[in-house]
């Protein structure tokens, strides 16, 4: 960021979020002119409120003509629309490694932390508050429904989530699985507390083991507050998840000797939404779950993939050709490097 905005941004803290608010208010409008406040307070989860607001100011400046049959942008109004591009892409693009970890890995964004996780602590404060600034940038002002994946990185991170974050915001965490049955600090159902606690939003709970029979997953989604809760993850403004290590997640979901060497057999690498894949993104095997299905992702407008530390690399790099992407990975440097060291 440059050096001057980053002065300004500390006398007016909001000026970033302010100015690519009206930004995207432009984008809108240019692209789908002639449009109504409410289509673009729905396309950008906006109160009309809001909208009629900023409208009203871009009108007052010049660079958009509001007419009964719609908005659309005038000649200034295109030419600030095509300036803003480049600086906007300097205020909030990453850095040269950022944005070449997220060539490689084929995703909208990478936010890389200094450090390795696996020997450095404070690793995951940063990776906390990195989430905190990526949720504040993304989510929209009012309600939001944030879907949690517990994981011991996610878990240690949680507590470093700003207050400020759910200003003029009404936060609901929910957990996005049942729990695994050990470890109670590093489940969804905890972190989801953790979160909701921080920014002073709600939680709900999903007190079921995640590993279920088709049959027994059948008549659970009948139920009415899981179906309740269910409806709620369909519903989503943004999925958090963590990319567990193959051996590891089986050995937490209770997989017995002869289940653990036939996942060595087919080179599970990483596990993710209860799938496990092999080096090549290949789903290799699969266990019935209560909650976010991987199949759901691609409906959900943000999705952060939260993982750091070398020995997550190969991990890492195992699940992204599967990410939507939309999918936003917050990691560290001991992560990265290794994965843009190998070809």
């Amino acid at each position: 960021m440059d050096a001057d905005f980053t002065v300004l941004q500390a006398l007016v803290p909001d000026i970033l979020k302010v100015f690519r608010q009206r930004y995207l208010v432009l984008e809108q409008i240019s692209s789908s002119a002639p449009i109504g406040r409410r289509n673009v307070a729905q396309r950008l989860g906006l109160s009309e409120r809001k909208v009629r607001t900023e409208t009203e100011y871009l009108r007052e400046l010049g660079l958009i003509e509001i007419k009964n049959f719609g908005m659309f942008l005038t000649e200034k109004g295109k030419k600030t629309l095509q300036d803003a591009a480049p600086l906007l892409d300097r205020l909030f693009n990453a850095g040269k490694t950022e944005v070449e970890l997220a060539k490689k890995l084929g995703i909208e964004r990478t936010i890389i932390v200094p450090g390795n996780g696996d020997l450095q602590d404070r690793v995951f404060e940063e990776m906390g508050e990195e989430l905190s600034s990526a949720l504040d940038l993304l989510l929209p002002l009012g309600h939001s429904i944030i879907t949690i994946l517990g994981g011991a990185a996610l878990a240690k991170s949680a507590k470093y989530l700003s207050k400020s974050l759910g200003d003029n915001r009404q936060l609901e965490f929910i957990p996005g699985r049942g729990a695994l049955g050990e470890n109670v600090a590093t489940q969804s159902n905890t972190i989801v507390q953790e979160m909701a606690a921080r920014t002073a939003g709600k939680y709900k709970t999903l007190y079921l083991p995640e590993r279920v029979s088709a049959t027994a997953y059948r008549s659970l989604i009948r139920e009415s507050s899981i179906a309740d809760l269910l409806q709620d993850i369909s519903q989503s403004d943004a999925v958090i998840h963590g990319i567990g290590l193959a051996q590891e997640m089986a050995r937490r979901r209770g997989y017995d000797s002869i289940k653990l060497s036939e996942l060595r057999e087919k080179k599970a690498v990483t596990e993710c939404f209860g799938c496990f894949f092999d080096d090549k993104g290949k789903i290799v095997d699969r266990i019935t779950q209560v909650g976010l299905q991987f199949e759901s992702l691609k409906k959900i407008p943000h999705i952060f993939a939260f993982a750091c530390g070398a020995r997550k690399a190969e991990a890492i790099k195992a699940y992204m050709p599967n990410a939507p992407h939309q999918t936003w990975l917050i990691t560290d440097e001991g992560a990265s490097e290794k994965i843009l060291k190998e070809n």
